[in-house]
């Protein structure tokens, strides 16, 4: 639950028509015959120490800098990186610049790496307040698991990663907790809500770009969204593709 991943299909199934949907529990990009290559990903004079600490996120008067969304840039920046690897092992940008053609959700693998990161985030920051709102919290057992999930996490990333994103250990277990308290919430909300009326199931709905989400649970809240400081977080080189040119 509130988990975003992306889940390319075999290159043979590319084509430069797609859509966007689903699969089993998480959000996918469905496509069919050959993919669209597009210019690469390149080095703005944007400096993200410069801006570490401006706030970029805010939820019910509840702010969030970059670097604390530096957790989010991170995690998703991984898994596509696994993805990118496969898809071109030489030249894993290659996978960030693809751009797919699918009316107006036509967008690049980069963009809708950044929209997965700021939805997640939104989802965890308003089911981490509802779940306080409601009284619920985790058990000691599930905070040692946080705590240790957040060393691991921090201990598998480089200096340079660290560096550039500016999280610590402590910052990391905060938001790991969020997002551990954030998917009990959900699991709580997946029981009480009946999802027989939308498309997908209550893992595609409860996550940051479901239609439950954004329709239903998003506006009960103060959104601000810094959009001049996200423009600016250029997916596939944050803590990716640093050696790459």
């Amino acid at each position: 639950f509130v988990q975003y991943h992306f889940k390319p299909p075999a290159r043979s199934q590319y084509s430069s028509k797609c859509r966007l949907g689903a699969i089993g529990d998480s959000p996918t990009l469905h496509l069919q015959g050959a993919e669209r290559d597009c210019p690469r990903l390149h080095i703005t004079t944007f400096n993200y120490k410069d801006h570490l600490d401006e706030v970029i996120i805010s939820v019910d008067h509840s702010d969030l800098t970059l670097r604390e969304f530096g957790y989010y840039i991170y995690m998703i920046e991984d898994t596509v990186q696994d993805q990118a690897h496969l898809y071109d092992p030489q030249n894993p940008l290659r996978w960030w610049n693809t751009h797919f053609s699918a009316g107006p959700d036509s967008q690049y693998v980069s963009e809708y790496a950044r929209k997965s990161a700021v939805n997640t985030c939104l989802s965890h920051e308003i089911y981490y307040k509802e779940a306080l709102a409601e009284g619920i919290d985790l058990t000691p057992e599930e905070k040692e698991a946080a705590e240790k999930a957040a060393s691991d996490l921090c201990a598998g990333m480089t200096e340079i990663q660290l560096e550039r994103t500016g999280l610590t250990e402590d910052i990391i277990y905060n938001l790991r907790y969020k997002q551990e308290l954030a998917a009990k919430y959900a699991r709580s909300l997946a029981e009480r809500v009946d999802f027989s009326v939308y498309e997908d199931g209550p893992e595609v709905e409860l996550s940051g770009n479901g239609d439950f989400f954004q329709d239903v649970v998003l506006p009960r809240h103060q959104v601000s969204i810094n959009n001049d400081l996200v423009d600016n977080v250029n997916m596939g080189r944050v803590t990716v593709n640093l050696d790459q040119e």
